[in-house]
């Protein structure tokens, strides 16, 4: 053993220094590898406010074992905390606290000792006599001699990997320990399911009012046990005042990015399959991970939550939020205020000798506030000499806002520059080029007189706590923003928007926290129509590039609101955005306002703005499922096509194929498939696998709907409306072409109606529950499972999707006419076969005005009633039903496809005897049923063994 190392580190409250002394005694009277067991004890008491020693680092690294006298006392004191803080690391790098650390609790339980690990240890009762002292002593060497020796053999500990950056160091941290390992073991529960009744997910959850202290305990967290985290520490600050799609769209754009900067592979990676495709990468690298998402904002419901997780057993997930709630999702961590103690840590040199008692009533006259007593104490320090502590108490007591008020009434207008922004801004770091560029417009500052005022301002700001550096930016925090002054952004907005879209404009791609400021500031009405109409034109353009359509098309519709505002409704920049908002809005299915500015763009010139109100119009109409007016604007569509530009007219052309299969038109939009250009475009083949599905060719549907989601990735469209349309008929596709209904039915047929299930549940949390296309989705699924699976449960998802589709579409809307004829085969399936009567005659007579009479899905419905009817009785309409729908439906399928198939058979059973005819119902429903019925009978009688 080397001169300076140790066998024992003795650990203890100063409240304990004479049970350490017996205990160091009966240490060095034994041996050890033959020699008396050498033990530093720190006789010293190390004040509150006193950092750990190097001495004491140096000594802890250089003990073979740490022993904590772990009473009540102990936790309280800052220094045993970093004394076991920095030994508690150490003993992770060998995997286990187990090996270093050794615990004397005097204590009736353990419910004051943290971390969780060291709970699960074997404590050692503290020693009373003197035979109890020499076997305990005798039991240390013993674990010594077992012992590989000391931590420094190990070699340095590696740097800790950090992203988005490495953390810049708070001088002003009160290290809260008591929970900070609170939230240690909040993370680590899980792992020690013997004294911890955690779930063993890795999550912790830290919530508080604001300024609390919940960023900070993360962030202290974060720079404590860095070392122990060798995957990496991650960080994602969230927009508080965000709902869930907008917060989702923002954090999946930043794990995009920090992919990128760390060299995971996204590409082709759904928004959804994001955190998974994660996990993988940090399951391969196979170590531990800390994924930090601050500022979860309030409200967010919980399976939104869920989305920012990465699920992996290597990672530990921490939370912070202002409600103390998501108690599902991860242990909770709540914080409240700080003790006395650690507020006076906070107001340190702030009071004089003999004002110890009055600095604690300011602490309880604050509230133990974090942030109220940063800025009392930077105030009292700046202060000290003039104003005392009894009569700052006596100024702010009767304030609301008290401690931020009184501080900013007092700023010069070089520091309101700095702060006075925000208050129009995202509470996001506000970049320093933004608060020169305002500065700059609001006073007439040159660029180097803007320096020279605003540096120094935010260097006296950042010491008082009331802003902080983040990167290139300055937070400015939501409590300051609030306690400003009246007046002290007046007149303020016309020159922080110029200053935003300048950046936002710039050569230079925009910094997120600028496209968060940009998006903040057009939701306001106060905002000029110049800046508000250049903010909205790029904020959509950087949406459209993202793929995000949702957010895109309500932005445009923001843009024409502005632009008709600024020049009128004739304009022709108007009618460019309407035109291009009118379609933004089909793609995601809002029809009703599609419609509205596509008539806006209209024109009698046939420029190309008219073109693509027409193309909006026709598209928003049959979204409505009113085509018959929308057929004539089709037809005038049709004759401009050859004027287009090549991928307008692509466009146009796959559209109105889909308009021409809605209308039964089949081969007509087959033939004009055949006419785009670009053979390759995902729509196109989306719009074959539709058409083969009809014509009942499943593989060929099949393989239409792979090459259309392969085309959607290539593009980067994975997350586009027609992108989940395309996985819906690919499950549709899979199902028909292999599975046999109803029973029995196999693990990978399941499999598939779960994929879709998945897609509607996509729809509905990007979309609405109501949106058509999330109705479309929810309608194929519950037919799926009508007629593939089961009959009562398919009925109850289609019976849902009716109410929905009713209010939303009104009653003879085509999906709603979709779900009735869907309603009817459940019925059937279900032996109901007047309710299927009841439902095909709905789905028939709406069809009728809705479709015509010759349309497929009209001669489906008129079909399904007539065998619904002859199945309640000899009904000679309804055998004259069965006929005639045979026949159209012949003119439009070939022989082989199964619903001139089934007519032929209902027919063929309808002629027959009455008694006949129910005994071959019968038998038709034992052959269908009776291979699941023997199936679960089998499975009865197994559980039952």
């Amino acid at each position: 053993m080397e001169p300076d190392e140790y066998d024992v580190f003795l650990s203890y409250a100063g409240d304990d220094r004479e049970i350490a002394r017996e205990l160091e005694q009966a240490l060095r009277g034994v041996k050890v590898h033959g020699r008396p067991m050498r033990v530093f004890r720190d006789e010293r008491s190390i004040d509150h406010h006193e950092s750990i020693t190097k001495r004491i680092t140096e000594s802890v690294l250089a003990s073979t074992v740490f022993l904590a006298y772990y009473s009540r006392a102990y936790p309280t004191r800052p220094a045993c905390q970093l004394e076991m803080t920095f030994a508690f690391l150490l003993a992770q790098r060998g995997d286990t606290a187990a090996g270093r650390i050794l615990v004397i609790n005097p204590e009736e339980s353990g419910d004051h000792i943290e971390p969780v690990q060291l709970r699960d240890l074997k404590y050692r009762p503290r020693p009373v006599t003197a035979a109890d002292h020499r076997r305990f002593a005798e039991d240390v060497a013993g674990h010594v001699a077992r012992s590989p020796g000391p931590p420094s053999a190990a070699g340095p500990v590696p740097p800790a990997r950090w992203w988005p950056g490495d953390p810049l160091p708070d001088r002003g941290m009160i290290h809260r320990y008591s929970e900070m390992w609170q939230l240690h073991s909040a993370l680590h529960a899980g792992e020690f399911g013997l004294v911890e009744r955690g779930p063993a997910i890795g999550v912790a959850v830290i919530s508080g009012l604001p300024g609390t202290g919940k960023t900070t305990l993360a962030a202290q967290y974060a720079q404590e046990f860095a070392a122990a985290f060798l995957g990496g520490v991650y960080r994602f600050t969230l927009d508080p005042d965000q709902d869930g799609p907008d917060l989702l769209l923002d954090y999946r754009r930043a794990l995009r990015t920090m992919a990128a900067d760390r060299g995971i592979a996204l590409d082709g990676a759904d928004d959804d399959r994001l955190c998974f495709r994660v996990a993988d990468h940090f399951g391969r690298q196979a170590r531990p991970v800390l994924w930090i998402v601050d500022q979860v904002p309030a409200g967010v419901p919980d399976e939104v939550v869920r989305e920012l997780l990465v699920p992996s057993r290597w990672v530990r997930t921490i939370l912070t939020c202002r409600e103390h709630r998501y108690t599902d999702i991860g242990a909770p961590v709540h914080l409240s205020r700080l003790t006395e103690a650690e507020g006076l840590a906070l107001l340190e040199d702030a009071y004089d000798t003999g004002e110890e008692s009055e600095a604690a009533g300011l602490v309880g006259d604050l509230g133990g506030h974090p942030q109220d007593l940063r800025i009392a104490g930077a105030k009292l320090r700046a202060a000290r000499g003039l104003v005392s502590l009894p009569e700052y108490r006596a100024k702010i007591r009767d304030e609301v806002d008290s401690v931020l008020q009184e501080t900013l009434r007092e700023l010069d207008a070089s520091a309101l520059s700095v702060l006075a922004p925000a208050l129009f801004l995202a509470p996001v770091p506000i970049p320093r080029g933004v608060l020169r560029r305002t500065a700059e417009a609001r006073h007439g500052w040159t660029e180097r007189e803007a320096w020279d005022r605003l540096l120094p301002a935010l260097t006296s700001l950042t010491r008082m706590c009331v802003v902080s550096a983040a990167g290139d930016g300055v937070f400015v925090h939501p409590r300051v923003v609030r306690a400003l002054p009246p007046g002290a952004a007046s007149g303020l907005l016309p020159a922080v928007g110029a200053a935003v879209a300048e950046y936002l404009t710039g050569p230079d791609a925009p910094a997120p926290s600028t496209v968060a400021h940009a998006r903040h500031l057009v939701t306001g009405p106060d905002l000029p129509d110049d800046l508000a109409i250049s903010l909205l034109t790029e904020l959509v353009a950087i949406d459209e590039r993202a793929a995000s359509h949702l957010s895109a098309a309500r932005l445009a519709q923001r843009l024409v609101s502005r632009l008709r505002h600024r020049y009128g409704d004739e304009d022709a920049r108007t009618r460019q955005a309407a035109a291009a908002a009118a379609l933004a809005l089909v793609t995601v299915a809002d029809y009703s306002a599609a419609t509205e500015l596509a008539r806006l763009a209209l024109h009698p010139t046939s420029d190309e703005a008219t073109a693509q109100a027409l193309h909006g119009l026709a598209a928003g109409l049959d979204g409505l499922g009113r085509f018959s007016e929308a057929e004539p604007h089709w037809q005038r569509l049709e004759h401009r096509i050859p004027d287009m530009s090549p991928e307008h007219a692509d466009r146009v052309r796959i559209d109105r194929a889909r308009a021409l299969r809605q209308r039964g038109r089949l081969p007509e939009a087959a033939a004009l498939l055949a006419e785009v250009t670009d053979p390759d475009l995902p729509q196109r083949h989306l719009e074959e696998a539709l058409i083969h599905g009809l014509h009942q060719r499943p593989r060929l549907a099949m393989a239409a709907a792979e090459r259309a989601l392969a085309g959607f990735e290539r593009a980067g469209l994975a997350q586009h409306p027609l992108a989940f349309e395309a996985a819906v008929a690919l499950v549709d596709a899979k199902l028909s072409a292999f599975a046999r209904s109803p029973n029995p039915f196999t693990k990978m047929d399941r499999q598939q109606l779960v994929r879709m299930r998945e897609v509607c549940e996509e729809y509905e949390r990007r979309l609405g529950p109501a949106n058509p296309l999330t109705l479309s989705a929810r309608v194929a699924y519950g037919i799926s499972v009508a007629g593939w699976q089961d009959g009562r449960t398919g009925r109850a998802i289609l019976e849902a999707a009716d109410q929905d589709a009713r209010a939303a579409l009104g009653e003879r809307h085509p999906i709603r006419l979709r779900i009735q004829y869907g309603l009817s085969g459940a019925a059937m399936n279900l032996h109901d076969f007047e309710t299927s009567a009841e439902y095909a005659s709905r789905a028939y007579h709406g069809r009728l005005i809705v479709l015509g009479e010759q349309h497929p899905e009209t001669l489906a419905s008129l079909m399904q009633l007539g065998i619904a009817r002859v199945s309640l009785s000899d009904d000679p309409e309804a055998a004259e039903m069965i006929k005639q729908a045979t026949r159209g439906l012949q003119k439009i399928h070939p022989l082989w496809h199964g619903e001139v198939v089934r007519g032929y058979i209902a027919q063929g059973f309808g002629s027959l005897p009455r008694p006949v005819y129910e005994g071959m119902m019968r038998a038709t429903f034992l052959a269908t049923e009776a291979p699941g019925a023997l199936k679960r009978m089998l499975k009865n009688w197994t559980d039952r063994k």
